[in-house]
Parts: C-alpha cells; structure tokens; sequence
C-alpha cells in the first residue's frame, strides 16, 4: 500500500511539473492570438523571429554565430525543434553563419533566398547543408507574396530580378527586402540594401509605407535615406547592432536623420533583444534589459 501511494505521489509530481512546464511554455511561445516580432540581440548581425497568432515561425537571417540558438531558446518552447520558414536574405557572414547552425538544430520546412553566387567557405557549408534539410526551396520574385496563414503574409521588395547563379558586385544590394503584413499593420525588414536600391524602390512606385521599419545595414551611413525614411514613415525604427563594433554603426547620420524626423528607435546593442507585438491594430514594444 506505502508502495502504491509513492507511486502516486510521483505521478501526481510528474504531471505537477509537466503542467507547469506547459504553461512556461505557452507563454514563452507567445500563442496569445497576437503577432510576435523579436529582433534578436546576437551581436553585429541580423536575426529576426516572427510567431505568427496562429503558431507559425519564421526565422529571417541568423547573426554571424551560433547565439542565435540561444536567442531562440529563449522566444520558441524548449521542445520546439521546427521552424515554418527560414529566410536567408543575403549569403553575408553576419546573417548567413548562424542560420548553418539553426539548420543543424532545427528541422525547416521552407528556405527563402536569392540563390545569388557566392564562393566563400560559409556559401558552401551553407549549399552542402541546405538539400540535407529537404525543404520547399524558393528564391523569391519581386511583388510574390507569400501567404502564412490567414491574415499574415509576407511581400516581396528586392531583389528586382532573378539573382540565381549570378554573381553581384554588391551582395547587399541583391539582398531580400520583406514587408511583413498583418491586419491593418506592416513591417518593413530591409535587410542590407544601400541608397541605390532605396531610391530604385522610391521611382518604382513600390508601397513602401510601413508602420514599423527595420534599418538597413546595421545604422550605415551608405543606407537609410531621408527620402526613404519620409516614404516609409514609421512610427518606430529598429537597429540591429553589435555592442562597440569596429564599423561605428549605428552611424550619427543615420541617427541624426531619425530624430530629425521625430522616428523614435530602438537598438539591440543597448537595449538586448526587441520584442514587437502586433495584434492587428495596436502595437506594444519591450525590451531587454538596458546595456
């Protein structure tokens, strides 16, 4: 009989641990019926981490190191081991190297990139591992949109045309620029394109007005135009920078020109990782703890 109610009691301990695990999990998940963006502290790099209302996941750039997976385990359920998309913008270290690792990790459904050429170390880790994933592949059109699921999809701003097997003088400027849509509210993810591709978009008649707008380059000096920043006219900028980097990003130009224009912004180097949370209308942004 004492034999029987230790089993219970371990039972009822298991189960006890089990719910409580399930609920930390609930909540670091974020299933709240609302739309997560985290723009991920991993150093001189990008890497952003969407949880759609419905569940879904997807990943755009990974950092230059494998802190992504750290960052990760602190957004998704510790038992999570898939992600719905992984974008990869642009074969550069600093957003390319970590998503080698997430792959690794994480078992991805579908894989967005340019396919532009690239005959670094990292590009061939990268084209070895990638068919090893067996994912739906897509190298994305200008103008495709990309349906997550109902109310949330993804519009594609650049590359303006078919970079597959060619080879570009500035890989940056061939990079994946996303709007992210849901509801009534958008995101602008900018990835690394400079003035050149931002003045393309301003005579191509693209609807680049956003509600929120990811700066490109990590604050450069070479990115985010006054002209740009008025045709996108967000309520809130986020920078995605290393703490002390060599490069003096985010740069006072670029700073400059977003108090001129009363945008106000946020920075992973001092501020950790960013969390925008849509819920189709109104927003709220929380951040980490100050640097």
């Amino acid at each position: 009989m004492e034999k029987e109610m230790q089993i219970k009691r371990s039972g009822l301990i298991a189960l006890g641990v089990l719910v409580i695990l399930v609920v930390i999990s609930f909540f670091i998940g974020g299933h709240d019926g609302k739309l997560h963006v985290y723009f991920l502290d991993i150093g001189q790099g990008d890497a952003m981490f969407v949880q759609t209302p419905g569940g879904k996941q997807i990943l755009i750039d990974g950092g230059p190191d494998q802190t992504v997976l750290q960052r990760l385990g602190e957004v998704m359920p510790f038992y999570d081991r898939t992600i719905d998309l992984v974008v990869a913008t642009h074969p550069d270290a600093d957003h390319l190297a970590g998503l080698v690792s997430v792959l690794e990790k994480y078992r991805v459904a579908s894989i967005l990139e340019t396919g532009m050429q690239c005959e670094t170390a990292l590009c061939a880790e990268w084209e070895k591992i990638v068919p090893k994933e067996q994912a739906v592949m897509n190298y994305g059109n200008l103008g495709e949109e990309i349906n997550i699921e109902e109310g949330v999809k993804l519009l594609i701003l650049n590359p303006f045309f078919e970079l597959k097997d060619q080879k570009l003088s500035s890989r940056n400027n061939g990079a994946v620029v996303l709007k992210l849509m849901y509801g009534k509210q958008t995101v602008l993810l900018t990835a690394d394109i400079e003035a050149s591709i931002e003045r393309k978009m301003l005579v191509s008649d693209l609807n680049l007005k956003a509600d929120f707008l990811k700066i490109a380059h990590h604050g450069s000096k070479t990115s985010t135009t006054e002209d740009f920043l008025k045709a996108v006219a967000p309520k809130a900028a986020f920078i995605e920078v290393g703490r002390r980097n060599r490069y003096g990003h985010p740069t006072e130009e670029v700073l400059g020109r977003l108090e001129n224009l009363s945008i106000p912004y946020y920075r992973t180097d001092t501020q950790g990782t960013i969390e925008l949370v849509l819920d189709g209308k109104d927003y709220q942004i929380l951040t980490g703890s100050p640097r």
